[in-house]
């Protein structure tokens, strides 16, 4: 316990150390209760990969009876989950350690990620996913860019279940757009949507963590960029991130295969 403030020096001192004892003990309490809840709360966010793949792993029983395009889907599914499993292990890592040491820094063309992401989301939830974009390139993390896109857009999804308008991403200039006509944000809830464990009244009872906002923050973050969030005339909301780009004169040309 600190000691109070007095005459003698040598109380001071230790006055001082006591306090500053106190501050690094309240520190350490916090980050292990931001750890804890860390733990606690991860299950969710992976709760809906796992399902499509447990799903999908049912469905391999009857695959000698699918047809070969189903056969392809099918597979092309599985690697896809996989693979966002992993990534996702891997920024829950970085999440909780404070770092990101996901794949090298690369150019990236944000088109490309979007057309993944959309391929996806469109398998996972059946509704209509529309990639309007130009050819903005970052330099940047694939997988974490494509990890910070997936999730506005499977929440659009998630928000508006019975929603028939079209999920549009919207890429012009390094900004990234997710827009939707779902039920849109709560005002008092747009200043809060991109804090760590932040869940909103309306999504108690959907699955979710309150992290994938905070993923989306930090990786825009990460790369040099910021995020925003509003709603639409109309309806919906717009959720996106803009990021630095590298200029259209210093790309790399295109590859021969696109």
């Amino acid at each position: 316990r600190a000691v109070s403030d007095g005459g003698n020096g040598g109380r001071d001192e230790v006055g001082r150390l006591g306090v500053a004892f106190n501050e690094m003990l309240g520190r350490l309490a916090a980050a292990k209760e931001e750890q804890r809840r860390l733990v606690q709360n991860a299950s969710h966010e992976l709760r809906t990969p796992l399902t499509s793949l447990r799903t999908n792993v049912s469905v391999m029983k009857r695959f000698d009876r699918l047809s070969p395009e189903a056969q392809r889907r099918l597979v092309d599914d599985l690697q896809g989950e996989t693979r966002e499993l992993t990534d996702l292990v891997n920024e829950l890592v970085g999440l909780a350690t404070e770092t990101y040491q996901d794949e090298p820094v690369q150019e990236v063309v944000l088109r490309e990620v979007a057309e993944r992401v959309a391929a996806r989301a469109r398998r996972r939830t059946g509704r209509e996913i529309v990639v309007d974009a130009d050819s903005s390139a970052v330099m940047g993390r694939p997988g974490a860019l494509e990890r910070a896109l997936s999730n506005p857009v499977e929440n659009a999804a998630k928000f508006d279940p019975q929603g028939t308008a079209p999920i549009e991403i919207h890429i012009r200039d390094g900004v990234v757009e997710v827009r939707d006509r779902g039920p849109g944000i709560a005002e008092a809830e747009l200043a809060h949507i991109f804090e760590r464990f932040y869940r909103s009244p309306s999504a108690r009872g959907l699955p979710g963590s309150g992290l994938g906002l905070s993923m989306v923050h930090d990786i825009a973050a990460a790369h040099g960029g910021t995020v925003f969030a509003y709603n639409r005339e109309g309806g919906g909301a717009v959720i996106g991130m803009r990021l630095p780009t590298v200029p259209e004169e210093q790309q790399w040309a295109p590859r021969p295969d696109q």
